[in-house]
């Protein structure tokens, strides 16, 4: 077994993922064109706060910046390519350093939004990074309004399904050779929970499933022998209560052993 630090409140956070970037590139651009024509307050934040980067050889924009919460500071740096979203990189605590990520596909659409659950200390969160294949997208590192360093990795992850909802999100703890290994998975329907993954000791296997019905849950299945599959299963009411559990799966999957509480075995 593998041991992993997890964080006080592992599997209890979601972000807002559902709210997409508020503003299109070209509409930011014009209300600072128009912010230059006049001393409207805010319009002078938007001109203040707006900056395009473009590409020095093709002309076309592959970033822009602006304030999202509105208090006069950037706080959101945008990749783009013309007029396609690419990425977006925040600072919404505005520390002074990358907090969330955000990625969109070819429709411009959110598809995955990551965060920092619980920040790790400098060493852990160095150690993760060379790690990590492939950086999360950081936005440019040149040009105006460059973004703040990444000093810290998203620890959590949101999936965005086609109508806009969350639709899973994955959780990462650090193992003990320092790596950021995923330990818990969730998926939801329409918000609600219908069903979970979860690696409890770390050593990137999933040993644990539960499935969720109406914000209840319905059954817990656990991997025993470290094999990837299923060795006893626990059934609830929907009063929360345990009522049945299996255990010795033939070859096929097949609980053979059935087990009431406070009753006989039965096969």
């Amino acid at each position: 077994m593998v041991p992993i630090q997890r964080s006080p409140d592992y599997g209890a956070h979601r972000p807002g993922v559902t709210r997409a970037v508020a503003m299109r590139a070209a509409g930011l651009l014009l209300l600072a064109v128009a912010a230059a024509c006049g001393s409207d307050p805010e319009a002078d934040r938007i001109k203040a706060t707006t900056m395009a980067t473009y590409d020095p050889q093709t002309g076309v924009l592959s970033q822009f910046t602006y304030d999202k919460n509105k208090n006069g500071r950037i706080d959101t740096w945008v990749r783009m390519e013309g007029a396609r979203r690419l990425s977006a990189v925040l600072d919404e605590n505005e520390d002074g350093e990358i907090d969330r990520w955000e990625e969109y596909g070819d429709a411009g659409r959110l598809v995955r939004a990551g965060w920092i659950r619980t920040a790790l200390d400098a060493q852990s969160a160095a150690t993760a990074r060379k790690a990590v294949p492939a950086a999360p997208p950081t936005g440019p590192n040149v040009g105006v309004g460059t973004p703040p360093p990444v000093t810290q990795l998203p620890n959590s992850w949101a999936y965005i399904g086609p109508d806009g909802s969350v639709a899973r999100v994955e959780y990462f703890d650090l193992n003990e050779a320092g790596a950021l290994v995923l330990t818990l998975r969730e998926f939801l329907d329409k918000g609600q929970l219908v069903r979970t993954e979860e690696d409890t000791d770390g050593d990137g296997g999933m040993d644990a499933w539960e499935v969720h019905d109406g914000g209840l849950l319905r059954t817990a299945e656990f991997d025993e022998t470290r094999d990837g599959k299923p060795d006893r299963r626990f059934t609830y009411n929907g009063a929360g209560l345990m009522v049945l559990i299996e255990s010795a799966p033939d070859a096929t999957g097949r609980y053979t052993k059935r087990v009431v509480p406070g009753g006989p075995a039965v096969r």
